[in-house]
């Protein structure tokens, strides 16, 4: 993502987030994985149990080193903000385009909750406000399979109102950058009228 700053300040500008700082997080992730693989094959294990836990070890860290490696070496656009909205995308389920009047405030909040069942705490997270109603209708995914471990980290209920997470960890942005990105277009482009309505892909 080349002159971040400048492309903040310009909004009629699009900036597009990728994958590739996420694909180094899971690169290492799996790496870790495999290398504990490795020790426990070495100690050589002579319980089911035990060669339970070098196939969750070995297997989880192969896709998680696959996985990683592609979207390190082939990174793909994970966030993108332009005139038209904000397009988010959810590897392996969906592309939603939030068009900025459809948002109803930007905040920034912490995040605690439970990731693959453990606890998590993200700081300073960019939210976005978009009704329940538009919620279910644009971005809801009824497979809890496919919604992943981290979904309720990702779409937190507000009342009415449902706080879509824009992850700057996940992201080649600090927190700051990121809102103000968002912020600046949202401030621009909310009271315009949309040439589109929200497109899902």
């Amino acid at each position: 993502m080349a002159d971040v700053h400048g492309k903040v300040a310009d909004v009629q500008t699009t900036v597009s987030y990728d994958s590739g700082k996420l694909g180094r997080r899971f690169l290492e992730l799996g790496a870790v994985a495999l290398v504990a693989g490795g020790i426990l094959i070495y100690l050589q294990p002579n319980e089911f149990g035990e060669w339970a836990m070098v196939v969750v070890a070995l297997v989880v860290g192969a896709a998680s080193t696959l996985y990683g490696f592609l979207r390190w070496k082939s990174p793909q656009p994970m966030l993108a903000l332009s005139p038209a909205g904000l397009r988010l995308h959810i590897d392996f389920v969906k592309t939603v385009l939030i068009p900025w009047p459809a948002i109803h405030g930007v905040d920034t909040i912490d995040i605690s909750g439970r990731v693959a069942g453990k606890a998590a705490f993200l700081p300073d997270v960019t939210v976005v406000l978009v009704t329940r109603a538009f919620y279910d209708r644009h971005i809801h995914v009824n497979s809890w399979l496919l919604r992943g471990p981290g979904w309720d980290t990702s779409f937190i209920p507000k009342g009415d109102m449902v706080q879509v997470a824009l992850q700057h960890e996940a992201l080649p942005a600090t927190a700051a950058e990121l809102r103000a990105a968002v912020e600046a277009r949202w401030h621009a482009f909310s009271n315009t009228k949309p040439s589109v309505g929200s497109v899902d892909a």
